[in-house]
């Protein structure tokens, strides 16, 4: 009796419909691959090269790996040490006078990191650099990136009273350091920051609903006109936005405005916004900065805002919180939701988590504030899932606090990664993939090896280590402990590298299958002949998992697709398994090219 054939098609994920609208880096490895161990000659060839090109951390991250191992080539690791540590003494010099401020701490993170001896060159305390940070984002009048700083506890209200700021003194009010401080406050427009020190008069004034609602945009991206059956229709995107500061910045999504910013839109494209009030005029808008994996851009117009929304100093969420919501559904301005927190950390991005509310959310919301009972923003909202009422979504206030001072700086953000896609178990964090040439590979680390601690913080799930290194600019030297299958812990300085934009994409293009099977499709084959494998390992909750793939089963690949326009891999094979009864079975597995496994 012939084997009956059982096809089955797994799709690997479920689709989210965004209902808001209407719609080679250098990556901190090394360049010959990131793994190999050189002999000596090649090895200072390597460190020469990165201190030549500027590049003193990942010089460091070397010297310390070779310093580290067994067979270790011929060199002079205390001079190449000092060498290194000599360059970034002089990095943070400069960066100071450049007021680079990101940079400069930055240097800074990384020289706590190494436990150096302070710079040669006498450079300012940290607190100071924050100090001086928020000075100048005031003076070059960005006072939503020196509000939200604050408002994050990076610099403190006491900090901002030192004598080093007399500049603010002199800038809004002489007198008294607390009459200062409350006028600096009132320059932010944030009325979350230390209320004890501001005026009775800025106090007793109550935010009401018309404030709120003066301080929302419509916004629209005008894409011309849609041809259908020869018969032109206007193309327009439609979402929400709200100011952050007097200067005229708004923040909204970054899908709302992406056809102004990505390369691949080869049509039309015009930005405006439109006010609360009813006369409707078009107010043009530019893209300061934008990030498309937290779905935020920053925007500016040459208008005073009307009203300035305050983020939240506690941006936690808990479960039954009641928020709101303003913006524009399908273009109608000035609408008001309200409801209740449904879910927190839900993975529905690739770098963060999101949080899950029932508060009414229709295309054109997209943007809009997500507020608490004071009035002050804890998120953004951003996506709804179609068919299902009530379960919508918003980008948590914390990661815009972080981003948006580099938003401010323009165009797209850049991010630090370690190059490691993860394996999530129930109290630890596996290695399951290492990108080829990233920081993780010139670690010599391997698959099945588990991540314990970032900085002495311990992390047990993928958003641990994203959270730790976000906004931290690459190039910055961190601590990481770390366990190998074979039980040894090790704990390694290693330089940040520069996330590719697509950690996947990248991988399929330097990388072989049967390397990208695990972190896609979350199972392991050693292959025994010519397109033949046995499964070594199958992870619960991926593709194979959910295809009742099991360890030991034996498979014959018949078809390995790429899709990268559309952002896919397709896997078709042959297998024979237990659970199957050993009947042969034909399969069909999809991965996305978006994965939010990578750090």
């Amino acid at each position: 009796m012939k084997n009956k054939l059982n096809t089955l098609i797994y799709t690997g994920a479920a689709v989210l419909l965004l209902l808001s609208c209407t719609l080679a880096p250098e990556n901190g490895g090394s360049d010959d691959g990131g793994n190999a161990f050189l002999p000596g000659d090649r090895a200072l060839s390597r460190i020469d090269g990165l201190l030549e090109a500027e590049r003193p951390s990942e010089a460091l991250q070397w010297i310390y790996f070779y310093k580290g191992s067994e067979d270790p080539p011929e060199l002079n690791y205390n001079d190449l040490e000092k060498q290194a540590l000599k360059e970034m003494d002089r990095q943070l010099s400069r960066s100071l006078e450049d007021r680079d401020y990101r940079k400069a701490l930055s240097l800074l993170r990384s020289l706590d990191t190494l436990k150096a001896s302070r710079p040669v060159t006498p450079v300012p305390e940290k607190q100071e650099i924050l100090q001086d940070y928020v000075k100048n984002l005031l003076e070059f009048e960005k006072s939503g990136a020196a509000a939200v700083m604050v408002t994050q506890g990076v610099l403190s209200l006491k900090d901002v009273t030192d004598q080093d700021l007399r500049y603010l003194e002199e800038r809004f009010t002489r007198g008294e350091h607390r009459k200062a401080l409350a006028a600096v406050v009132q320059e932010l427009e944030n009325r979350s920051l230390a209320p004890e020190i501001l005026s009775e008069e800025f106090l007793s004034t109550p935010v009401t609903m018309e404030d709120l609602l003066e301080g929302t945009v419509t916004v629209w991206v005008d894409k011309g006109l849609r041809l259908d059956r020869g018969v032109g229709y206007p193309d327009r995107s439609i979402g929400s936005g709200f100011f952050i500061d007097k200067s005229g910045y708004i923040l909204t999504n970054y899908h709302v405005i992406e056809s102004e910013v990505n390369p691949e839109y080869k049509g039309y494209s015009r930005l405006f916004i439109k006010l609360s009030d009813d006369r409707g005029e078009k107010i043009p808008a530019r893209v300061v900065g934008w990030d498309r994996h937290f779905d935020i851009a920053l925007l500016k117009t040459e208008i005073e805002a009307p009203y300035v929304f305050s983020f939240a100093r506690d941006s936690h969420f808990a479960l039954g919180e009641k928020v709101f919501a303003i913006g524009s559904p399908g273009g109608l301005n000035n609408t008001i939701t309200s409801g209740s927190v449904s879910a927190v950390r839900r993975p529905l991005q690739t770098m963060g988590e999101s949080i899950q509310v029932d508060v009414a959310i229709n295309p054109g919301n997209s943007g809009g504030p997500l507020m608490n009972s004071d009035s002050d923003v804890k998120g953004i909202v951003f996506a709804g899932i179609t068919g299902f009422e009530g379960v919508n979504f918003a980008i948590d206030g914390d990661y815009v606090k972080k981003l948006l001072p580099q938003l401010y700086e323009g165009g797209a953000l850049e991010h630090s990664w370690i190059g490691i896609g993860g394996y999530q178990g129930f109290d630890y964090l596996e290695v399951l993939y290492i990108s080829p040439g990233s920081p993780a590979a010139s670690l010599g680390m391997a698959r099945g090896d588990r991540i314990l601690s970032i900085n002495g913080n311990k992390v047990v799930r993928n958003q641990d280590v994203r959270d730790a290194i976000l906004g931290v600019p690459p190039g910055t030297m961190i601590q990481m402990e770390w366990q190998t299958v074979a039980g040894q812990r090790k704990t390694s300085r290693l330089s940040l590298g520069l996330r590719p934009d697509s950690p996947l994409k990248e991988a399929v293009r330097r990388d072989t299958r049967e390397n990208l099977i695990p972190p896609m499709f979350g199972m392991v084959l050693n292959q025994v002949a010519r397109q033949q494998y046995t499964v070594e390992r199958v992870y619960t909750g991926g593709g194979a998992d959910e295809a009742s793939i099991s360890a030991n089963d034996t498979i014959i690949l018949r078809r390995w697709d790429v899709n990268e326009k559309d952002g896919y891999v397709l896997i078709q094979f042959v297998f024979k398994g237990l659970k199957a009864g050993y009947l042969e079975s034909a399969v069909q597995l999809g991965a996305g090219l978006e994965s939010a496994i990578f750090f």
